[in-house]
């Protein structure tokens, strides 16, 4: 405030006193100040434009620059940092130029500003200066990772620019106040932003003058190792061609524009073999530069090249690779001569006429040779009959090429000849120059009797495997059904007594009827499971090759048993017996046959009209000393064309996941590997007609047993051992012969002490299969000791048997008891040896 005084007098001319105003003139002054700091940032700024024009190329400009900016903006420091890659390729910033005002200590040589990983250091700086935003502000309200770096400077506020060059973050400029904590106006960030981004753009400059420098040294580099196509491969941003020479339209088809607009064409057109190839030169050319590297392309008439590429990278100002830049020679001629001098044509074709196997070379997917052995295979004439065709016509279910691909036929085909046969083929397929172009060779083998046996065996093991399967659930369910069904006889047996035992009792109640009733239905149903199981008995044992006489009618019975699921939706069954002898044969391998052929006329009937088709099963003797069974249905039947193929392996009529082809095949060879014939007779819509003829058995062929004639039952109480590692199985033998004297052994050990201190039995009911001690073993033990026992033997058996206890059996004179028994032929045997032992025994 600036006083104007004013004396003021009286009349008389003394002085009354003095009068002024006071002026607020700090606006004034302030304005009068920004002017000045105005005029000092533009004259610096000046300064700036001045020295970057006068600056070499040579020349650093960070130093020139940092005073003026420095001295114009107050600070007590300003500097320069600029970012640069990492040998691992992290972006790192490092102090480049400092000015300090005097008393300030420098920091140039600071190790910590050297190198700074600036994004982790100090992350809020990095991101705003990645943003292209200032920093401004106290040094006291930044972040701790922040104040961990300024403080130890005494720095107490700081105004950080970004330098930005081609869109990245190049570095940034900074100024730091260490005498007071004063924020920065908007005024003097302005002008330092006209500052920033003088020395943004001329730092743009001279990167791209060095750049273009780089890239004309590296054109000539390239130009003196290649004459061929040039190309520029861009890899930073979207991946694309930046450049290509038009000479690329002669050597690839694809003219330049096309390169421009597809980045992928090369590695589509790259022969499989070399893409890997041509992603390293691509993707990491820096690891094979100015290294001559051969890759395979497909023109666009599909001819193969080949083209020899030296290839150069393209880095950045931080190092990091952004472009490839390379050329491609056609070298396609050379490698053809050299593989001329390798395979001739002349050979090569003298090499397939002697091969043994089907060949065929084919060009563009047409054969345009086959040798001898592929038009024999195929059922043809001459060579000539299969020019201009296609290898794929003649395989079953190929797939189509996809447009634009080389098939290459390779692996397991299904190969269908010309008369309509089916045959299993390897192949094995290779390009290859045929008459100087690409083309194809396949090689066959015909593998359809090797994947034949392998199949019969497969099969065979899983029918071993489901017959071991059905031996052992049928001992297993023998075992309690032999108790459950003896129990059940007890029962009726009990409840036959009681109108005797009690009169006028229990047996005098009105629901005893209903008790009696509800026993002998159970006692039904047991005994139908007991026939089930005698089927899969018989079903278990289809890998032995044992002949003999066998019943064709109880074989028959036995498939339509376990195939009665299939039948009862479908169709009717009749069965039209004639009188027969029994016919030579494996019981096992006929239960599969006919079972395969009930089952197929069952599946060649659709379900829900089971009373309008039938299935009939007829039988009848032959001439010759022939036994004749046929299947018979009214389902769909076979086309005529097709029925002489039935037999074939691998055919099938029906649909895909319901036959393998096989089974009609495995039943020809079962029939006629035992002196028989197999034929079919069909008609579309009317139903087909399966005969099966074997050879008649010789008379007396069959060896059983002898059974004994039935005696008058004789009252003599005995002693019986039943040996069962099934303690219900024992306690159901003891009440069917409760008019002996019996003991139980549950497991064989324990049966041969019993008979080592104690052989006065008259019996001994023996289990075949035990656990620890077998009845084989049990009885060539008690043989051993001498003292004939062994004859008192009767043998008890569920199934399960293996191969050493069925000869055993068949070798032994012991009678043999299936489980579940028969009471009145245990009962039988029984008396029997207790009459026959009674003097041995001394009763």
């Amino acid at each position: 405030m600036h006083p104007k005084p004013q004396q003021t007098d009286a009349e008389d001319g003394t002085t009354l006193g003095t009068c002024g105003s006071l002026n607020d003139l700090n606006e004034r002054r302030a304005t009068t100040d920004a002017l000045a700091r105005r005029e000092r940032y533009l004259t610096a700024v000046v300064e700036i434009q001045q020295r970057l024009l006068a600056a070499t190329a040579s020349e650093s400009i960070f130093e020139r620059l940092v005073a003026p900016l420095g001295e114009a903006s107050g600070a007590s420091r300003a500097y320069i940092f600029e970012a640069h890659r990492s040998p691992d390729g992290n972006q790192l910033f490092s102090q480049r130029a400092e000015w300090c005002a005097p008393g300030v200590k420098p920091e140039l040589n600071n190790p910590m500003l050297q190198d700074m990983p600036l994004e982790r250091q100090m992350p809020r700086l990095y991101e705003l200066l990645s943003r292209g935003q200032v920093l401004t502000g106290l040094v006291k309200n930044f972040p701790p990772e922040e104040r961990a770096v300024l403080e130890p400077q005494q720095i107490l506020s700081v105004l950080t620019l970004p330098l930005w060059v081609h869109g990245t973050l190049a570095g940034f400029i900074g100024f730091d106040n260490c005498a007071e904590a004063r924020e920065w106006d908007k005024l003097e960030v302005d002008l330092l932003w006209a500052a920033a981004g003088a020395i943004a753009l001329c730092m743009e400059q001279r990167q791209s003058e060095r750049a273009l420098r780089e890239r004309e040294l590296r054109f000539r580099r390239i130009a003196e190792n290649a004459s061929d196509v040039l190309y520029r491969y861009q890899l930073a941003g979207t991946r694309s061609f930046a450049f290509i020479s038009g000479v690329v339209t002669n050597n690839l088809g694809f003219s330049p524009e096309e390169h421009y607009r597809d980045p992928g064409l090369w590695h589509r057109q790259v022969h499989s073999e070399d893409l890997q190839v041509l992603e390293q030169l691509l993707s990491d050319p820096e690891r094979m530069a100015d290294t001559p590297v051969v890759v395979r392309f497909t023109r666009r008439d599909g001819r193969l090249v080949w083209l020899q590429h030296v290839v150069t990278p393209v880095l950045d100002a931080t190092g990091l690779c952004v472009a490839v830049e390379g050329i491609a020679r056609d070298i396609t001629e050379r490698r053809q001569f050299e593989e001329a001098l390798k395979l001739s044509e002349a050979s090569f074709r003298l090499l397939l006429e002697g091969v043994p196997e089907p060949a065929a070379i084919q060009r563009d997917e047409h054969i345009i040779y086959a040798n001898s052995a592929l038009v024999t295979a195929l059922g043809f004439e001459r060579p000539h009959d299969l020019m201009g065709r296609r290898l794929q016509e003649f395989l079953v279910d190929e797939p189509p090429t996809p447009e634009g691909m080389v098939s290459l036929v390779t692996g397991e085909r299904r190969m269908r000849r010309q008369d309509g046969k089916v045959r299993v083929v390897e192949f094995a397929s290779l390009p290859l120059l045929f008459d100087g172009e690409p083309a194809v060779v396949s090689i066959a083998r015909d593998v359809t009797e090797q994947r034949k046996l392998q199949s019969q065996l497969s099969l065979a093991d899983r029918m071993a495997s489901m017959g071991t399967l059905a031996a052992g659930i049928a001992h297993e369910i023998n075992n309690p059904l032999a108790f459950v069904i003896s129990n059940l006889g007890f029962l009726l047996d009990e409840m036959r007594r009681m109108p005797s035992m009690m009169p006028g009792g229990l047996a005098a109640r009105p629901e005893v009827d209903e008790w009696r009733s509800v026993i002998m239905e159970a006692r039904e149903g047991a005994e139908r499971v007991r026939q089930i199981v005698r089927q899969l008995k018989a079903f278990s044992r289809p890998d032995e090759e044992r002949l003999e006489a066998v019943d064709l009618h109880a074989v028959l019975d036995s498939a339509v048993m376990l195939a009665a699921n299939e039948i009862k939706h479908r169709a009717r069954l009749k069965r039209e017996y004639g009188p027969m002898p029994y016919v030579k044969g494996n019981e096992g391998r006929l239960c599969q046959v006919f079972l395969n052929l009930v089952v197929n006329a069952a599946q060649a009937i659709p379900e829900g009209a089971a009373e309008k088709n039938e299935i009939r099963l007829v039988t009848r003797e032959g001439e010759q000393g022939r036994v004749i069974a046929e299947v018979q249905d009214t389902g769909s039947g076979i086309p005529p064309e097709v029925l002489g193929r039935i037999f074939d392996p691998f055919f099938t009529t029906k649909p895909v996941g319901v036959g393998t082809g096989l089974g009609l095949s495995i039943c020809h060879g079962i029939i006629t590997s035992l002196g028989g014939e197999i034929s079919v007779e069909s008609q579309p819509g009317r139903g087909t007609t399966v005969r099966v003829v074997l050879p008649a058995a010789e008379q007396g062929a069959r060896v059983q047993k002898p059974v004994a004639a039935p005696q008058v039952p004789i009252t003599q109480r005995g002693r019986v051992l039943i040996v069962d590692d099934e303690p219900a199985v024992g306690r159901a033998l003891r009440r069917i012969l409760r008019e002996h004297e019996v003991e139980l052994a549950t497991s064989g050990r324990q049966a041969l002490e019993k008979l080592t201190t104690d052989n006065r039995f008259h019996a001994v009911l023996c289990d075949v299969m035990m656990p620890d001690l077998g009845g084989k073993d049990l009885y060539e033990a008690i043989q051993q000791a001498g003292s004939g026992l062994e004859r008192r033997f009767v043998f008890v058996s569920g199934g399960a048997f293996t191969q050493g206890a069925r000869d055993f059996l068949a070798r032994v004179p012991n009678p043999t008891l299936e489980k579940p028994f028969d009471e009145t032929a245990v009962r039988r045997v029984v008396r029997e040896l207790v009459l026959n032992n009674a003097a041995a025994v001394g009763t």
